[in-house]
C-alpha cells in the first residue's frame, strides 16, 4: 500500500485541499491520501478561529467525499510544534507495511532543504511536489545542504497540479466578510459549510 500524506491546518479545509488529494490519486502516484492536520505548524501560527478537534471534525467531511481520503489525528494527540518528520517515524514504525509519500506544494520544496530531519524525510516518504504553472519549482540542487542526490530526488516526485485559486485564508475573509453560501459554494464541499454554518466559525460568518 502506498500512501499519501498532506498535512496542513486545514483552517478551514476546502476544495483545493480536495482537489490536490485527488490529482495525487487520480495520476496513480499514491493508493490513498491521508490528511493530517496540524496542531500547531512549526512554521506559522494557526488562526484561533477554529481549535484543533474543529479542525478535525472539519477534515473529516471532507474525506467524505472521496472514499480513497482518510484522516489521521496523529498530530492532535502530541503536545508542542508539529515536525512532519515526527509524525513520519511514527506512521512507519505503526505501519511498516505501508509506503509513504510526503505532498507537498512548490512554495513548500524551495524550502525543504531548512526543514527538520530532511533527510529521514526523503528516505521515509519522498516527497510529490505538486508544481503550479503560476509558481514553478526551479529545483533545490542550490539550496543549502541538500545535495544534487537529495535534489533530485524532490525533483523525481513533481507533478502538475492545475491552478485553483483558493486558500484557507481567503475562505476565513469570505466568511469574516458576511459572505452567502453561493459565494462559498465554489470553495468549500457541502459538509463543511454545513458545519461552519451550524456552528457560527469564523468571526463575521453569516448566511
Amino acid at each position: 500500500m502506498l500512501v499519501g500524506i498532506l498535512g496542513g491546518s486545514f483552517n478551514p479545509p476546502h476544495r483545493g485541499h480536495l482537489k490536490l488529494a485527488q490529482t495525487v490519486l487520480d495520476s496513480g502516484l499514491t493508493d490513498q491520501v491521508c490528511l493530517v492536520p496540524a496542531a500547531q505548524p512549526p512554521h506559522k501560527a494557526t488562526p484561533s478561529q477554529a481549535d484543533a478537534q474543529v479542525r478535525l471534525a472539519m477534515t473529516r467531511l471532507l474525506a467524505e467525499e472521496d472514499k480513497r481520503l482518510s484522516v489521521d489525528p496523529i498530530e492532535l494527540e502530541r503536545e508542542g510544534k508539529s515536525y512532519t518528520i515526527d509524525t513520519l517515524r511514527r506512521l512507519t514504525d505503526a505501519h511498516p507495511d505501508t509506503r509513504y509519500r510526503l505532498i507537498i506544494g512548490s512554495d513548500l520544496a524551495k524550502t525543504f532543504a531548512t526543514w527538520k530531519g530532511y533527510r529521514d524525510i526523503l528516505r521515509l516518504a519522498p516527497p510529490l511536489v505538486a508544481e503550479r504553472p503560476d509558481d514553478p519549482f526551479c529545483g533545490v540542487g542550490d539550496y543549502a545542504g541538500m545535495t544534487e542526490e537529495e535534489a533530485g530526488i524532490v525533483r523525481a516526485g513533481r507533478f502538475d497540479m492545475p491552478p485553483m485559486a483558493v486558500s484557507s485564508t481567503l475562505v476565513r475573509n469570505l466568511l469574516a466578510g458576511g459572505a452567502d453560501d453561493d459565494a462559498l459554494r465554489p470553495y468549500l464541499t457541502p459538509g463543511v459549510l454545513a458545519f461552519i454554518r451550524d456552528h457560527g466559525l469564523y468571526a463575521g460568518s453569516g448566511r
